[in-house]
């Protein structure tokens, strides 16, 4: 691997491992904040078959607090996720159709996890559902203009 491509890779790990780290500790409000509980712990609440006291609260709950209140994080957090496997994708397959189909699988992805978002009242929740509505088109439009670029070369 050349270091033009091991690089932003690098930067990538990076920046997912620190949007983690600050995900979490941004989420871990939830813990005094017992009026979300209800709404925010799902985790817990189905592991625990609904009860959710503050020992017991899962450690996935506190992204999903963050983000509903403080999606900054999360967002780097997706966006780098997404451009390590865009990356290793490019890596393992050829260019061509193998490869702009995984590149529109993983912008379906995000359109359905935007989809499942649409409903969230809260402000955050809303940001980081457009966010991944954009990386979504953005991903399946490069797909698209890959596939055309080579059916016009062909």
């Amino acid at each position: 691997m050349s270091y033009k491509r091991t690089i932003p890779f690098g930067l990538a790990i990076m920046f997912f491992c620190i949007a983690i780290f600050a995900s979490w500790y941004e989420g871990s409000e939830l813990v005094d904040n017992s009026f979300e509980w209800k709404h925010t712990a799902v985790f817990t609440s189905w592991i625990h078959d609904g009860e959710v006291e503050r020992g017991n609260i899962s450690q996935l709950d506190y992204f999903v607090y963050s983000i509903k209140f403080k999606p900054i994080f999360p967002i780097i957090m997706m966006v780098s996720f997404i451009y390590m496997i865009f990356a290793i994708g490019q890596n393992l397959l050829k260019p061509g159709l193998k490869q702009n189909l995984f590149v529109s699988i993983l912008g379906v992805i995000l359109l359905v996890g935007a989809g499942l978002l649409s409903g969230s009242p809260t402000s955050g929740a809303k940001v980081f559902m457009m966010s991944q509505l954009l990386v979504g088109i953005l991903l399946i439009g490069l797909a698209v203009f890959h596939q055309f670029r080579k059916v016009q070369l062909d």
